[in-house]
């Protein structure tokens, strides 16, 4: 059987303009990928991140508006200044931080969404596996991963 990354994308309800990319989005993503639909990146709190890689994500991509059409006006620069500062908590982890990625889109992009995933699941088949890394973020929190 062919191995198939898990991947979380957590997704901005206002980036997807195109019916036919938020209906793929909606009906049609692939069952390895699980989708958190959020108001805004910048609304995306590290303990999301970190409870999906606890869940064993093999990566975490984010999608959001570009940073000048942000439909809360700075929410994504907010989410990306997060996810700067969060990089260093994933070092600590043991989480590749090529395991997250981000990615704006424009109106123009359409068919896009679907391209993006479907290069991330391919650079990720390139990686080994996250093994054991529940474990060291179950550890970093005090709980248990049993």
């Amino acid at each position: 059987m062919e191995y198939k990354p898990k991947i979380a994308l957590f997704q901005c309800l206002w980036c997807l303009f195109s019916e036919a990319d938020q209906y793929w989005v909606d009906h049609n993503l692939p069952s390895s990928i699980h989708l958190a639909k959020l108001s805004c990146t910048g609304r995306i709190n590290p303990l999301y991140i970190l409870n999906a890689i606890q869940g064993g994500v093999d990566g975490i991509m984010i999608s959001g508006c570009l940073p000048e059409k942000c439909h809360f006006k700075e929410g994504n620069l907010s989410a990306l200044r997060q996810h700067d500062a969060f990089l260093n908590l994933l070092d600590y982890i043991g989480f590749d931080r090529e395991r997250v990625r981000f990615v704006w889109l424009d109106l123009q992009d359409l068919g896009r969404i679907q391209r993006e995933l479907a290069d991330f699941e391919v650079f990720l088949k390139e990686l080994q596996p996250e093994k054991q890394l529940a474990t060291r973020v179950s550890a970093l929190s005090g709980g248990s991963n049993d």
